[in-house]
């Protein structure tokens, strides 16, 4: 299975993949619990995310059946011009379900840091498109920010907020080191580690 770079010009069919990947993951549903306001706001979430996480982002060759989401370390999590812009525009978009929203994003945060505060590569984000899982496209998109932690002698951390991902995280070399809610009375979330 290869992998490339995604290219700008195809975010907004990674952002559609993403949406129906997390569709029905708990912290989406936490967050926006009516299915068709779901399916109708996550594309343009995903996509604000794409534009504000200033990661290095991979899909598959051709056809975008997954995108995988690695933040170098030392790099600044998110980019100021896009996230002020999300910040004006996010309200409007999500209307009551913004505070949460942010209180989620502040607890993911949060939870990383806990569970590495020393210097790492961050899956912020990994999806397959439904009709593509079980391919090992999945185990293709974390090569790459794998790949690049093994070299630099650095742990690879992420979060997930569904129990069901922790098999497949851990058939990769990543380990569960904090459980929390995020934030406290949300989704259950598992910070996972793979040591270098």
């Amino acid at each position: 299975m290869e992998v490339v770079r995604l290219e700008d010009s195809r975010l907004g069919e990674a952002s559609d993949v993403l949406a129906r990947a997390f569709l029905d993951d708990p912290a989406w549903v936490w967050l926006i619990p009516d299915a068709k306001k779901r399916r109708d706001i996550l594309p343009w979430l995903f996509r604000v995310g794409f534009d504000v996480t200033a990661a290095d982002v991979w899909t598959t060759a051709g056809v975008v059946r997954g995108a995988a989401r690695w933040l170098p370390p030392g790099r600044p999590p998110m980019r100021v011009g896009p996230t002020l812009k999300a910040l004006v525009t996010t309200p409007f978009r999500l209307g009551s379900a913004v505070a949460p929203f942010l209180a989620y994003g502040r607890a993911v945060e949060s939870l990383r840091v806990e569970a590495m505060p020393d210097q790492h590569w961050y899956l912020a984000g990994i999806g397959v498109d439904p009709s593509a899982q079980r391919r090992g496209i999945g185990a293709a998109l974390l090569e790459p920010g794998l790949a690049a932690a093994a070299r630099g002698g650095l742990p690879a951390v992420l979060l997930t907020n569904n129990e069901a991902n922790l098999p497949f995280y851990e058939r990769h070399g990543f380990a569960v080191v904090r459980k929390d809610q995020t934030p406290k009375g949300g989704p259950q979330a598992w910070a996972m580690v793979k040591a270098p």
